[in-house]
């Protein structure tokens, strides 16, 4: 069994138990870098936890001010067992609401190199 956690902005976020992250591992022809893209993940879904509340900055609540800016991502990583699997950003997608209520985050987690050709230019 593995033990997986998320931080962003280098706080520990919550997860659900059953929640799946699954990660798209690119590997590709490297002599076409236009065609190398970094990893990521499908969109999934982190509990609306006090935890993660805080590091949403309550982004439900469109009367907090000074609250998340969902237009920028944000620094983040995965540990696999306590090691680093993968650093990057993460970009917070939609909050899901139910009963009034804040019930989850959908974020999506992309590796620091999104694309070959955006770090070396053409």
């Amino acid at each position: 069994m593995y033990k997986v956690d998320l931080y962003i902005d280098g706080q520990r976020a919550d997860l659900f138990d059953n929640e799946n992250i699954e990660i798209n591992l690119s590997v590709q022809n490297i002599k076409d870098i236009s065609k190398v893209f970094g990893d990521f993940t499908n969109s999934f879904s982190i509990p609306a936890s006090p935890a993660n509340n805080k590091i949403f900055k309550h982004y439900y609540n469109v009367d907090v001010f000074g609250g998340f800016n969902a237009n920028l991502r944000v620094d983040a990583f995965i540990e696999v067992n306590n090691n680093l699997f993968r650093a990057g950003v993460l970009e917070l997608e939609g909050v899901q609401v139910r009963a009034g209520e804040p019930y989850a985050y959908n974020v999506g987690f992309y590796s620091n190199v999104t694309s070959l050709k955006d770090t070396f230019g053409e």
